[in-house]
């Protein structure tokens, strides 16, 4: 440890012991005890500032470091697992594959959706904000996503879907649907009474986000041979539910899944004039009328 400059009683202060020398008086036994009381004097003086400087050590203190705070991630409604990996990637140090491997088909996705075979987790990562750290795992998000989706689900009455024959399963698939497919808030429980009608119908549902989900992209305009296309996603071809949820719904999109609104209408169609809206129908007739005004409607756009 160095020692600070202009230091009192120090040896190389100014004033201090080279000048004493200089100027040798009588009396060689009171100089020498002089001498000597000054230099223990100064040593004193180090020890006390080594003390107080360094704790009397010579290991540098510690470094204390403060604790990053935690950052968020946020997954909106209606997204796919793959969709959600992509969040992940841009947003968290979390790889992507990690976090599909870890939400693909398994037994704990099995024992979700009360079924036989290995399930995936699509449809229970609950779509909220999170938040997350460098040490945060991949585990440990998929999990407080589906604790978030157990707690948020955990108020909701299953009683009507049960009498109809649906499974708690049942309704998240149906809920997925109505996430995707409205975009208008009020009309979550009017598309889910369509689902419900055509399910008790026995006719077929005809939902084009299930095609989007067999595609693998949410394509904005599908094609002919996109409706075609042979999966059990398809609900143009495939009569009943798809196989397992196609998004990953919000509480409002559960809540009417649950408990859609009574009504006898068996059609909707987009209404095409840019709010979101939808046109819905008791009838194939009306239905067919419908869409003629959603094309004017996007004509006029």
């Amino acid at each position: 440890m160095s020692r600070p400059s202009g230091g009192g009683n120090g040896p190389e202060a100014p004033g201090g012991y080279a000048r004493h020398r200089a100027r040798r008086p009588r009396g060689g036994g009171t100089l020498m005890w002089l001498i000597a009381f000054a230099v223990m004097g100064a040593a004193a003086t180090w020890a006390v500032l080594a003390a107080t400087l360094g704790g009397g050590s010579s290991e540098p203190a510690p470094v204390q470091t403060v604790a990053e705070p935690p950052r968020t991630v946020t997954f909106p409604e209606g997204l796919r697992r793959e969709d959600m990996a992509r969040i992940v990637a841009d947003e968290t140090h979390i790889s992507p594959r990690k976090y599909l491997e870890l939400t693909a088909p398994s037994r704990r996705g099995a024992r979700l959706a009360g079924a036989d075979e290995p399930t995936s987790l699509e449809g229970f990562l609950f779509p909220a904000t999170y938040e997350f750290t460098d040490e945060t795992t991949g585990a440990e998000l998929v999990q407080m996503q589906l604790n978030a989706y157990r707690e948020r689900t955990s108020a909701i009455d299953y009683g009507f879907a049960g009498s109809k024959n649906l499974t708690e399963y049942d309704v998240l698939i149906i809920a997925s649907m109505i996430e995707r497919e409205v975009r208008v808030p009020t009309e979550r429980p009017l598309v889910a009474s369509v689902i419900y009608n055509r399910l008790h119908e026995g006719m077929i549902l005809g939902i084009d986000a299930t095609v989007q989900y067999a595609l693998g992209e949410w394509k904005p305009d599908l094609t002919v041979s996109d409706l075609a296309i042979d999966s059990p996603y398809n609900t143009r071809l495939y009569s009943g539910l798809p196989p397992g949820p196609i998004a990953s719904p919000g509480e409002a999109s559960l809540r009417a899944a649950a408990r859609p609104k009574r009504t006898r209408f068996l059609y909707y169609v987009a209404r095409g004039d840019g709010s979101g809206a939808h046109y819905f129908s008791r009838t194939e007739e009306q239905f067919n009328r419908d869409v003629a005004r959603a094309r004017r409607n996007a004509e006029r756009r």
